[in-house]
This record gives C-alpha cells, sequence and structure tokens, in this order.
C-alpha cells in the first residue's frame, strides 16, 4: 500500500508545495493503492499535478525536481494482503467471512478486503440483502477487483468479529476460513483437532457438525484427511459421516439438505400428537423407498413446503409456492429421503424416547419421580419433575431445569428432547 502523505482530498489545498510534490508521485508510481478504480488513481494524479503548478509553481516544480529520483534497484512491491491484516468479519450478522484489513475506517466502520475467491460469497450476502434493488445489485456486480483483492472499502457496513474457534485454534490462519453461515453454531473445541460447527439438529437433539481442518493438508492431524468432514448423530450421539472431501461447496450441499431435513423433521414433531408421533416413527422403520408415514396423519407435503421456504435461500424460492418447489425438486427428494431414514424412523433410544412421553414408565429412574410440578408447594407452574431434572411451563415456552443449568425451549418435546438427551448420558455414564 502506498504511502499517504496527505489524509483527505481537502489537505490538498493547505499542503505545503513539499508535501503535495510527495503525495503527487507516491500516487503517480503506486501499483497497491486505495482507489477502486485506475482511472479514479490516475485522475488523482492529475489533479495534484495541476493544483501544484497552479498554486506553488516554481516551489511545487523545485520539489519535483528534487524527490522525483530513480532509485538503482527497484524491488518488487509485497502483495497488497501481505501489507494488511487477516481478520474475520461480517455486515453486522449474517455470515462470517475472511479477508484483510489495513485497520481504517470509514464512518466507524471497518475498511476490508477480500480474494477473488471469496468474493462471489460475499456478492451472494449483498444480493440477498438487496430487497431486490436492480441497481443496487448491479452495482455490486460491478466492484472490481484492484491488485489482486476485492476493496469493500468506504461504503459497506463491515466489522471485525472474533469467532470462538479462533480462540481455541490459534495457529488456525484466519485469511483461509471458508465463509461459516449465520445459522451455523460454532460448536469448536480446544482439545480436537479442528474447528467445527453445527448446522442443524434433529427433533430429539442430534446435532450434525461440520469439522473444517486446515487447509493446508501439513498442518492437519492426518495429512491425508480430507478438508471438510460433515457428520450427524443418532439418538445415542453415534456418528455417521454424510461427506468428506476438500470441495468447500459440495460440503455445503449436503448441509442444506440435512438442514431442510432437520426443519422439516422439528415441524411435524411440534405438530403431531405423542402418539402419533410415535405411530409414524415405527411404521417409518419398515416403509418402503420413497414413502413416509407422515402423510397418514396431516398433508406432509405442505409442512415440506414450508420447511423448504424457511431453508433456502431467495434466489431458489422466489414465489414460494409448490411450483416453485418443483425447480429444486432433487434438493427436496434428498432431504426427505434423509429425514425419513434418520429423523422421523425410531432406532431402539428413539422408540424409548417416544414410548417414554406416552406413559413414562419406559425409563424407571424417570418415571419413578415423574409427577406434576404443580403438587409441589409453593409452585403453581405446569411442569414434571425427573431424577435428572424437571420441566416447567414459562409463559408459552417451557424450562429445562438440570443440576445449576436452565434452558428455554419453545415447544414441550424439544424440551423434553433436552431433558431425554441428559438422562441418556447420565445413564450411558453409569452402564
Amino acid at each position: 500500500m502506498r504511502i499517504r502523505h496527505i489524509a483527505t482530498f481537502a489537505e490538498t489545498i493547505r499542503a505545503t508545495p513539499l508535501t503535495l510534490a510527495r503525495e503527487y508521485l507516491s500516487a503517480r508510481d503506486a501499483t497497491i493503492h486505495e482507489f477502486l478504480r485506475e482511472e479514479d488513481r490516475a485522475a488523482y494524479v492529475d489533479v495534484l499535478l495541476a493544483l501544484g503548478r497552479f498554486q506553488h509553481r516554481d516551489a511545487f516544480a523545485s520539489a519535483l525536481k528534487d524527490l522525483d529520483v530513480t532509485a538503482g534497484a527497484v524491488e518488487p512491491e509485497p502483495s497488497l494482503h501481505s501489507l494488511m491484516r487477516p481478520v474475520a468479519w461480517s455486515f453486522g450478522d449474517g455470515a462470517t467471512f475472511a479477508g484483510y484489513t489495513d485497520d481504517t475506517r470509514w464512518n466507524g466502520f471497518l475498511n476490508i478486503w477480500v480474494t477473488p475467491r471469496m468474493w462471489p460469497y460475499v456478492l451472494a450476502e449483498l444480493v440477498a440483502g438487496a430487497d431486490g434493488d436492480p441497481d443496487l445489485i448491479e452495482q455490486y456486480r460491478r466492484t472490481p477487483e484492484v491488485n489482486g483483492l476485492v476493496s469493500l472499502t468506504h461504503s459497506l457496513t463491515t466489522s471485525e468479529v472474533t469467532p470462538k474457534w479462533a480462540t481455541f485454534f490459534v495457529d488456525y490462519p484466519i485469511a483461509t476460513m471458508v465463509p461459516i453461515p449465520q445459522s451455523w453454531t460454532d460448536e469448536s473445541w480446544r482439545h480436537e483437532t479442528a474447528p467445527s460447527f453445527g448446522p442443524c439438529s434433529g427433533p430429539l437433539g442430534e446435532l450434525a457438525q461440520i469439522w473444517i481442518d486446515y487447509e493446508d493438508p501439513a498442518r492437519r492431524e492426518i495429512p491425508e484427511a480430507a478438508r471438510f468432514s460433515f457428520c450427524r448423530r443418532d439418538a445415542i450421539g453415534e456418528l455417521t459421516s454424510v461427506y468428506a472431501g476438500d470441495d468447500y461447496d459440495e460440503a455445503v450441499r449436503h448441509v442444506a439438505i440435512e438442514q431442510l431435513a432437520c426443519n422439516f423433521a422439528h415441524r411435524l414433531a411440534r405438530m403431531l400428537e405423542p402418539a402419533e408421533w410415535q405411530d409414524m416413527r415405527l411404521r417409518n422403520r419398515t416403509a418402503g423407498a420413497g414413502v413416509c408415514a407422515s402423510h397418514d396423519f396431516l398433508d406432509a407435503n405442505m409442512v415440506m413446503l414450508d420447511a423448504w421456504r424457511a431453508t433456502r435461500g431467495d434466489e431458489i424460492v422466489g414465489s414460494g409456492d409448490a411450483t416453485a418447489l418443483a425447480t429444486d425438486l432433487a434438493h427436496v427428494n434428498a432431504a426427505w429421503t434423509v429425514a425419513t431414514r434418520h429423523y422421523l424412523a425410531s432406532d431402539d433410544e428413539g422408540a424409548r424416547f417416544d414410548a417414554w412421553r406416552l406413559t413414562g414408565r419406559s425409563a424407571p429412574s424417570l418415571a419413578a419421580e415423574g409427577h406434576d410440578l404443580a403438587t409441589i408447594p409453593p409452585s403453581d407452574s405446569a411442569g414434571r419433575v425427573y431424577a435428572v431434572g424437571f420441566i416447567e411451563a414459562a409463559g408459552s415456552a417451557w424450562m429445562v431445569n438440570v443440576a445449576n443449568s436452565s434452558r428455554s425451549f419453545d415447544t414441550l418435546i424439544d424440551a423434553e428432547a433436552h431433558l431425554w438427551s441428559v438422562f441418556a448420558s447420565a445413564e450411558s455414564a453409569h452402564a
């Protein structure tokens, strides 16, 4: 980045002949600079030269003569990003991206540059937030690449973020991290070998998780391992690999299918009565390919349509009707298959949970102390107490209290699933 001798254009009129000459030569000879286009840099140089000649005449010419000398040996200028600090950043909300900054600010917002490889993802975020304004979208699309980077400076509300994963993996180069969507929770832990994120979870809290290893294979615990590893869990936490490879876009494609499957399963879990949910999941154990017993209880196609609208981007959803969904059928059908096989059919542990919700007898250590919370003075809230904790109504939500922790859930089945996971973990620990 060139050395700037004049901070703002307004200061040029008050600059001394020497300062003006230095600024002129710096801008004239710079190959790495703050201007978005070469035409802008050239125009600025012309203005400085004209101003110096008009305002300072011989003094400006003398300063130029003294300063404008050709160096005997010219070293190649370093790349622009090597002169700046790598950062994780966002537009205040939405996805987190990797980029670079020179730590200058515009209206309080950090000036950011991104690589051409990162730019398509940033552009997609900008377009999604443009409210369909064609002029603004075209302006975004025409953002130029200058000196190997795309500048987001002096125009956008960009700010630095400090993600949790970066505090656990301090040797992970921030500039090499891929875009992290807002919907992904940071599940990173210092004792693992790479940052990880949870894009969604099943109706029993079965967390799907993607690990993003170091870009440089030599820095991975197993150099031959794939950079992206995406897995789903079953009801007892066992992992199954969904995708392992080095293609981020392909990993995201699998994640998007899983997110739709999870969203669909959650909606069904909240809409069906406990007995219907149990019956559906038992029937799906033996259902043939392309068959889902959810249709026996409600119009599952409409539930899937709502889930699709909630998880796909505006550029795909379009009008959001069934006709629009038909253009994305491969994605929808893949998600339906995942949901039916892994979330809407009960394995042995899932069957225990479903039975407990109905009878309270399948897990004695829970049922033995399961009773109406309202019978325990001085409580007057609906709820149930168990050996591992208790659930109580909190307005329209449900609170699950275990030991010294409390979590709120919008629906009873989510609260029950969380309490069950605590019980199952304790049960496994003492098995």
